[in-house]
């Protein structure tokens, strides 16, 4: 055995790793626990919203929870620093009523999903690059809902017709800009359907990132054992049955010269 090749022993190694995926797993429930607390929380604020506004179909729906937002929340004094990267939860924009563009269109989607209408976000790049949510108010009508304030686009216009004004000069569903790879695609309009879920609920997404991290540590761990215990019953690898030798014991300085000291001393009586 090779000295300091195993400074810890395997069964403590195994604690540890299991311990680690432990813990990643407890951060995912926590993300769960969020996910539901916010949903709970949006969901009562949007039907709040709409059963005030007496909104029975999907057009009132939209422009009760617009212009509840319009009036709510705002990006004046938010700084653009500190901004998490997957931006802050529908229920935290609503609670601080602070966002940019991207936080509280997030919010609206939220609500309209709560009270059944289907949204989802539009990336506009011009000038002005901004964010706005696009909402299904019947099949094949979709609307463009701007709800940051003020916003910078009037009512309740489609895509191609906001596109034709000049206003702004590309479109994305999904943030290419962020992903650098706008010199490759533009224009690109995608029906999100069920992946507007987990783009749109961060802790949700978050909460699945850390499962995906536990799996794929336990998966490599019981990998790694399976690979080790299939080279052993094929012979290529071989554990010896004899006990490991002590190590040799190495004496210290002052031990040393104490040795030598004495020595030195029995040295008169000998030849006496």
């Amino acid at each position: 055995m090779v000295a300091g090749r195993h400074l810890v022993p395997a069964s403590w190694r195994d604690i540890v790793l299991y311990s680690l995926i432990g813990l990643i797993i407890l951060f995912g429930f926590l993300e769960i626990l969020r996910e539901k607390s916010d949903r709970r929380y949006v969901n009562h604020i949007a039907w709040e919203i709409v059963n005030q506004a007496d909104a029975h179909d999907n057009t009132a729906r939209v422009m009760a929870l617009r212009d509840y937002l319009l009036a709510h929340v705002s990006y004046q004094g938010v700084s653009q620093q500190g901004r998490p990267f997957f931006r802050d939860s529908a229920a935290d924009t609503l609670r601080s009523g602070k966002g940019y563009c991207g936080e509280v269109t997030r919010a609206f989607i939220n609500m309209a999903e709560a009270v059944g209408v289907h949204a989802q976000r539009i990336n506009l790049w011009g000038p002005s690059p901004h964010v706005v949510a696009e909402a299904e108010l019947s099949p094949g009508n979709r609307v463009l809902v701007d709800v940051q304030n003020p916003p910078l686009i009037r009512g309740l216009r489609r895509l191609d017709e906001v596109m034709v004004t000049g206003q702004f000069t590309d479109y994305y569903t999904v943030n290419l800009r962020r992903l650098r790879i706008t010199w490759l695609v533009s224009r690109v309009r995608i029906e999100m359907h069920g992946l507007t879920y987990w783009t749109e609920h961060p802790h949700a997404l978050k909460a699945f990132l850390w499962f995906s991290l536990g799996f794929i540590l336990l998966i490599a761990c019981n990998l790694r054992r399976a690979a080790r215990s299939y080279l052993r019953r094929a012979g290529w690898v071989k554990i010896s049955s004899l006990p490991t030798p002590p190590q040799p014991k190495t004496e210290s300085l002052q031990d040393v010269g104490g040795t030598r000291q004495s020595a030195a001393a029995a040295a008169p009586s000998r030849r006496s």
